[in-house]
């Protein structure tokens, strides 16, 4: 394996604990969503608004991210998320959740900050292996926390959950005070901005397929907890094991994906990744039961890598100077794409619970082949930028 730098392992350690915290009620959230009043629609306009906050904050991120200290950027997004699971276990209605989304999608404005901090200490010839590693250590912290969450949301019901996860998002945010400062390089001319045309061809057509993609990806994303517990009955205990059962997946699987995109290129491991997950949706659809479902899951994990695969290859593409600022309209142009989804998927899902999947099942069918079938230069391999 390659040698990671410290400040990249207090990275890792840091998303895992976030990821402990956030894994222990993402997969039951739905279902207090619905337990607080929310209809399938209005669950899917809530994770939209969600996401059109979180999307909206990658602009001021970018920006600061090419002017300020990037770990301090990064320890105010993190200590944003401190209070939401208090937001959370205090709502008497779905609406009442609202602050908290807003506070824990609009401290996604760090994003751009760790994603430009991991790249300015990642190797080039392993930086598929690099993002996928670190971004798995949030798979390694779903592997226990659904199902403990699960567990606890039985035990002390889901309103006391949400204190193990105000613990663990406090610690999550300490580990950074560890980290090295990472400032930007210095510009001898002006960065690129908000302008589209400071960025050349190759990065928006990139950024426009890449957004496709996470649209795709996102389409299920809400509605597998209402689905497996409306149409394969399984109950919020069962739904939490599956949960883990797919982190298991990705984090076992993640860094191998990573070596093969260094050594095969990012965008055909990518597009292997997209049919793949196609398939565990068409298995689900037609067996669901939980023992199938397990083996759904776990290959499913395993190839979720799909955004650490991407942001590789944008951080490949990106001109150092301005890397926070392309982290930012990437991470715009996938947010964007990523909120049409939850509302989409919602209304499918009041028309016919099994509506969603299909509709991904299709359109990763498609954006896979497309990414597997597609040529690529000599030299491009070595960076894995794609000719477009």
């Amino acid at each position: 394996m390659p040698r990671l730098q410290n400040d990249l392992w207090i990275i890792y350690v840091s998303l895992l604990l976030f990821a402990l915290a956030m894994g222990l009620y993402s997969v039951i959230m739905p279902a207090y969503i619905r337990e607080l009043g929310a209809t399938s629609v209005q669950l899917g306009l809530l994770g939209s608004v969600a996401l059109a906050i979180g999307t909206l904050s990658a602009i001021p991120g970018g920006l600061w991210a090419d002017r300020f200290e990037r770990r301090k950027l990064m320890l105010v997004g993190w200590a944003m998320c401190i209070p939401v699971p208090l937001i959370y276990a205090f709502s008497q209605h779905w609406l009442w959740l609202i602050p908290g989304y807003f506070l824990f999608n609009f401290s996604m404005f760090s994003n751009a900050a760790m994603q430009a901090y991991i790249a300015s200490k990642t190797d080039e010839n392993n930086r598929s292996f690099t993002f996928t590693f670190v971004m798995s250590s949030f798979s390694m912290g779903f592997v226990f926390a659904p199902t403990l969450g699960g567990y606890l949301a039985q035990s002390v019901g889901i309103r006391g959950t949400f204190w193990f996860s105000l613990v663990l998002y406090t610690l999550s945010t300490l580990s950074l005070l560890f980290l090295s400062p990472s400032y930007p390089e210095k510009h001898e001319s002006r960065p690129a901005g908000v302008n589209w045309r400071d960025y050349p061809k190759q990065f928006w057509v990139l950024v426009a397929l890449f957004s496709v993609v996470w649209f795709v990806m996102n389409i299920p994303a809400s509605f597998n907890t209402p689905y497996l517990q409306d149409i394969a009955h399984l109950d919020l205990l069962k739904i939490g094991f599956l949960g883990s059962i797919a982190a298991i997946g990705g984090a076992i699987l993640s860094p191998f994906l990573g070596k093969a995109a260094d050594k095969f290129g990012s965008v055909r491991v990518l597009g292997i990744c997209l049919c793949v997950t196609a398939g565990t949706y068409i298995i689900q659809l037609y067996a669901p039961t939980v023992y199938v479902l397990a083996l759904v899951f776990l290959i499913r994990g395993g190839f979720s890598a799909v955004m650490s695969l991407m942001t590789a290859v944008i951080s490949g593409i990106s001109d150092r100077r301005a890397i926070g600022m392309s982290f930012a309209m990437y991470n715009l142009a996938t947010g964007s794409a990523a909120t049409l989804a939850p509302y989409t998927a919602g209304w499918l899902y009041g028309q016919n619970a099994r509506f969603p999947f299909v509709l991904t099942i299709v359109l990763a069918l498609i954006a896979g082949v497309y990414f597997v079938a597609k040529q690529q230069k000599r030299g491009e391999e070595q960076c894995h930028s794609p000719t477009f």
